[in-house]
């Protein structure tokens, strides 16, 4: 009788466990929005931006859209030809996230152009004439491709004119030190020259703005910071943002999604290869403790927040954000000190082993005294 129970018993357990797993598999949703090919939303504009398919960029082979934005109000957008329910994302928004592929351009540094005895400039003959003689083109009396001719001599107890050398006087023609940058009279208003107006360097798409147009109204995710992550693929960066972390009306969990816009901070263009919403039953979690101040060349113990549900997470630091985030010390606990004074913002991301959760990122700042 016992025999014939427990075999009763052990194939029940067995559909049970089955059916448990499956009903938590089945409650992880994923809706691609974009990837690569526009079989379900057209793009569009919004404002004066505009969304189209890039004809300079690609990802993985596959197309990417182009975003003409003028700044958080003016952007690209992909219209849905189906409108989507918002209820297996709405209903538990902390778990569910919109996700985002990106590429921007790169900021360029500022450099002005330098004037020293060795450089060359051309007169309107298109001879090279040296800009240190002071009759050439940057003479005292003279403009830029403008050759002065040398002026006859003042006569007897005549003031000297106001270019002329004053002895005992710093004269900028005279005695100047090789291979250093200098300053011209004249010079200082010339853009890009030491001393005188920079040119504004070109703008560059540091944060991104997302907006979920549904029937019910806007949901608004704010400004969101595009992480700089050195295993970025060229330059493309994945954003995961939390849909608990949008705002707007139409945050109701039955609302159908019919647009969905994307601003940058820069009139720049920036490009998607990706968006898609997922809901996941058991997301990972990533929080990097509270701020702390420590004492330099002193070690600190960071620890991470585990896993619920037992998860397998990979947990990985970085300390200095200064040079893109990159992989410092791997593990929940971690000791490290820091070697110099000042502020530091120390990135925590937590990543799911197997490979089928979306990764997770958190910041804590750290004082660091003397």
């Amino acid at each position: 009788m016992m025999t014939r129970l427990w075999s009763v018993c052990i194939p029940l357990a067995i559909v049970l466990v089955s059916l448990t797993t499956g009903a938590a598999a089945q409650t992880d949703r994923e809706v691609v929005l974009f990837s690569g090919e526009l079989n379900t939303v057209e793009p569009a504009s919004w404002g004066t931006g505009d969304a189209m398919l890039s004809e300079e960029e690609e990802y993985l082979e596959r197309d990417v859209l182009e975003i003409d934005t003028k700044g958080f109000h003016e952007g690209g957008r992909l219209t849905l030809k189906q409108p989507l329910a918002m209820t297996p994302f709405l209903t538990a928004p902390e778990k569910s996230f919109l996700v985002l592929i990106v590429r921007v351009h790169q900021a360029v540094p500022e450099t002005h152009m330098p004037m020293g005895p060795d450089d060359m400039m051309f007169g309107p003959d298109g001879m090279p004439m040296d800009p240190m003689d002071p009759m050439g083109p940057m003479g005292p009396m003279g403009h830029p491709g403008e050759f002065v001719p040398e002026a006859a001599p003042p006569p007897p107890g005549a003031a000297p004119p106001p270019h002329a050398h004053v002895p005992g006087a710093w004269d900028p023609m005279m005695d100047l030190p090789p291979h250093e940058d200098i300053m011209l009279p004249g010079m200082e208003d010339m853009p890009g020259m030491m001393g005188g107006p920079q040119a504004p360097p070109a703008p560059v798409v540091t944060k991104l703005r997302a907006l979920l147009v549904t029937d019910k109204g806007q949901i608004d995710s704010g400004a969101v910071e595009i992480l700089d992550t050195e295993d970025a693929l060229e330059n493309w960066y994945t954003m995961v943002i939390p849909l608990a972390s949008f705002s707007g009306e139409g945050m109701d969990r039955e609302a159908r999604l019919e647009h969905l816009a994307l601003f940058g901070n820069a009139e720049e263009k920036f490009w998607v290869a990706t968006a898609k919403l997922v809901a996941e039953s058991q997301p990972l979690v990533a929080d990097a403790g509270q701020p702390k101040t420590v004492k330099v060349n002193t070690d600190v113990e960071f620890e991470a927040a585990p896993q619920p549900g037992g998860i397998s997470a990979q947990y990985v630091w970085d300390f200095d954000d200064w040079d893109g985030i990159g992989d410092d010390a791997h593990g929940q606990k971690v000791p490290w000190s820091f070697a110099e004074p000042g502020f530091y913002v120390v990135t925590l991301t937590v990543n799911d082993r197997s490979g089928r959760k979306l990764p997770q990122m958190a910041r804590v700042h750290v004082k660091v005294e003397e």
